[in-house]
């Protein structure tokens, strides 16, 4: 998972990445159009580290990456003198695509060289490409000429939103710098030239749709919309169907900071249990799920502090938005029971997570996930938590609102056939 921006300037396309940081806190680059060439700066970190100074020059493509494959050093936009590249995905057939690819950007750059080489014009090269890779992505192409080109996958996985001639991975990024919004079509690529539309094709023949559950769930910011539904309101209905899925007797709801808000609170609403704040979250951390691996379990141990007469001598429902590895929760059970809570519920937004993503979360493999082979009252125990208790598949749905859902890591049912060859090498590369 990752983010993206375009704009007219450099410094704009920093503003954006500002807006889109908790997508992704490994790396960021900016690549911009100067004296007819792709010019690059980024690094490791956040934006205020990686990126020190931009100009205002363009026009100009952004990226922050929380890596799902490609190793836990890489940056992008991934750029060479005519061309600069950003997208928030994962492609997992990029190997086969072209096999002497490290990771699935630089095998879209190879290809839409190939292309151009071919003699096809900009868009058609992009679109030849994207045609062929199989996977999510929401995709930038800067071309030292200043022409971008904007793309979303056929199937809609992640998300992007536009004014022309500025896009961002969400609709709260463009209304950080005051602009109004709209959100690109599933299968379309858009072709700008001097910050205007001139093209419009789309990708591929594929209509059905796969809108990532996630999305929802976790990543985007409570006041983005993902296709037409507001994320914070979909979230306090996954917490009032949760309440009624799953009822405990308590004196007190509180949430996981920050993402667990909006589901607590609709855990409350269902529920008339008293909502408080108990949990309280150092907020120089970061998120612990989009931390590399070894990061996640040194975050957990210092990420809460708890307010003792919140929860002194209480029963607590304590409702977190998802629940992948179990790094955290086990924590937080502890925790509020040395600091006195007499019962700890763990009530769960989202269904138990028992098979891996293959389109941009970092959940590749199913020794990673806690709910696998365990029941809730077996992760109760594992946690030491009173009881546990999750959303159904069917109640996610019901308060998303939407049919075209990809729910593969609940269920193990994915949009389209995955084959082990393509798993395989892809995952091969997400160890370098």
């Amino acid at each position: 998972m990752c983010g993206v921006a375009a704009a007219p300037w450099a410094d704009e396309v920093y503003v954006l990445l500002e807006g889109l940081q908790h997508r992704g806190q490994e790396s960021a680059g900016i690549a911009w159009v100067e004296n007819g060439e792709i010019k690059f700066v980024g690094g490791m970190g956040l934006v205020k580290d990686a990126i020190k100074e931009v100009p205002h020059k363009g026009p100009a493509i952004g990226h922050v990456r929380y890596s799902t494959s490609g190793g836990y050093s890489r940056v992008q936009p991934i750029h060479n003198r005519r061309l600069a590249l950003a997208f928030n995905g994962n492609i997992i057939n990029f190997k086969l695509m072209e096999p002497d690819a490290s990771w699935d950007a630089e095998a879209l750059l190879m290809r839409i060289v190939r292309e151009l080489n071919k003699g096809h014009e900009l868009a058609e090269a992009v679109r030849r490409t994207l045609a062929e890779a199989k996977g999510s992505y929401s995709f930038l192409l800067l071309e030292a000429s200043g022409k971008v080109v904007v793309a979303r996958d056929p199937w809609g996985f992640r998300p992007l939103a536009y004014s022309w001639p500025v896009a961002a991975s969400e609709t709260a990024a463009l209304e950080d710098i005051g602009l109004s919004w709209k959100e690109m079509e599933p299968n379309k690529l858009v072709l700008l030239e001097e910050g205007v539309p001139t093209k419009e094709m789309e990708i591929g023949e594929e209509k059905r749709k796969a809108y990532c559950a996630f999305e929802y769930v976790y990543f985007q910011r409570p006041e983005s919309y993902f296709n037409g539904v507001n994320v914070h309101v979909s979230r306090v209905r996954m917490g009032e169907k949760l309440a009624r899925e799953k009822p405990a007797d308590a004196d007190v709801v509180i949430p996981v900071p920050d993402s667990g808000r909006s589901a607590a609170i609709g855990y409350s609403r269902a529920s008339g249990i008293t909502l408080d704040e108990g949990l309280v979250k150092n907020r120089y951390l970061g998120r612990s799920f989009i931390m590399p691996p070894g990061l996640r379990e040194v975050i957990a141990m210092r990420k809460y502090g708890v307010v003792r007469d919140v929860v002194y001598n209480k029963r607590v429902v304590v409702v977190d938005d998802s629940i992948v590895r179990g790094t955290t929760m086990k924590r937080i059970v502890e925790l509020l029971k040395e600091k006195g809570a007499k019962e700890v519920h763990v009530r769960v937004a989202s269904p138990p997570i028992r098979a891996p993503c293959y389109m941009g979360i970092d959940f590749p493999s199913k020794d990673e996930l806690i709910a696998v082979g365990r029941s809730e009252e077996e992760l109760a125990r594992l946690w030491g938590a009173d009881s546990v208790g999750y959303l159904s598949v069917r109640g996610l749905k019901e308060a998303i609102g939407l049919s075209e859902l990809c729910v593969a890591c609940f269920t193990g049912t994915y949009p389209f056939s995955i084959k082990r060859e393509e798993v395989e090498l892809m995952l091969g590369s997400h160890k370098g």
